[in-house]
């Protein structure tokens, strides 16, 4: 069985339920994409999620949840005395999310500190997928960000794919020139790119779809999907650019996560060996049906059958 790894933060969500009342439940950008590839792809690829978690009650839940979604916790770190991260979701009438974030002091900023991390990354470099986002290079000080960029390093060296999504968060780097370093210096390694336009404009400031994927290919990536929201995806790989259609949502509740399924379902697409084009479609779906759903992980029940 292949190996999926998705290198992350996990955090605490509530969602408004009216101006006082709250809906808890737990998510993170590269945890929606693991929660949505598992439930695609089912037995065919063993799902792992990573990240550092707290001794306490709610990082205990985390688990068990991950656990009943099948998702492999075997890379899971627990830390004494460190709780994870909080984030609130409020929406607008249009569904458009505003996020207040409680971070900064998470466990899972300190998971390349840990004593036994040369162990874990030793085991990691053994996968056949590695996954991660902007967010997770963030999230770490200058000495962790290094260990993790050498962990990509090492894993291309073995022939594992890297994925990666830009999803910019200006508010966890230090600044816009540290983000463009970062990235420029990963760019090689990764074989499929997710980026949204907003956010590439955000720190490129690309005039165009094309121009960005043209960017990205001439730093090394073969393969760059570049989301636009309700707008048309590109797809742009062996030379050929082709916008995808999304998917008309027929009410929009809350967009959060709305990225991390359409990468779910787009690797996922991949992985079965669809085309990228194919793969792109099955994105847009999905995430039409997420973003009628309030919080970011829809019950299993509304799921799409995307793959027969």
């Amino acid at each position: 069985m292949q190996q999926f790894a998705a290198i992350g933060e996990a955090m605490i969500e509530l969602c408004h339920q009216g101006p006082r009342s709250l809906a808890m439940s737990f998510a993170g950008d590269a945890l929606n994409l693991s929660t949505y590839l598992v439930r695609l792809v089912g037995t065919s690829l063993a799902v792992n999620y990573v990240t550092a978690l707290g001794d306490d009650p709610y990082s205990d839940m985390m688990v068990n949840d991950w656990v009943q979604e099948k998702i492999n916790t075997q890379f899971v770190q627990r830390i004494p005395n460190k709780l994870p991260g909080l984030y609130l979701i409020r929406t607008d009438d249009k569904g458009e999310r505003y996020l207040y974030f409680y971070r900064f002091q998470s466990a899972a900023r300190e998971l390349f500190k840990l004593p036994h991390i040369d162990e874990l990354c030793a085991r990691l470099v053994k996968m056949n997928y590695l996954y991660l986002t902007s967010v997770t290079l963030a999230i770490f000080d200058e000495t962790s960000r290094e260990k993790l960029i050498q962990l990509l390093i090492d894993a291309k060296k073995q022939g594992v794919k890297i994925l990666f999504d830009t999803n910019y968060r200006h508010i966890l780097w230090p600044n816009v020139e540290t983000t463009r370093t970062v990235l420029r210096k990963i760019a090689p390694l990764i074989d499929i790119i997710l980026p949204t336009f907003n956010d590439e404009q955000a720190v490129f400031n690309d005039p165009s779809p094309q121009a960005c994927a043209e960017r990205w290919h001439n730093w090394g990536v073969k393969e760059v999907v570049i989301k636009q929201g309700a707008a048309a995806c590109l797809v742009s790989y062996d030379n050929k650019q082709t916008f995808v259609n999304a998917e008309i949502a027929p009410h929009v509740v809350d967009t959060t996560a709305a990225g991390d399924s359409f990468n779910a379902a787009y690797l996922a697409a991949r992985i079965r060996n669809f085309s990228p084009i194919e793969a792109a479609r099955a994105g847009h779906q999905l995430a039409a049906v997420v973003i009628a759903h309030p919080g970011a992980i829809i019950p299993p029940s509304a799921m799409p059958v995307l793959f027969k």
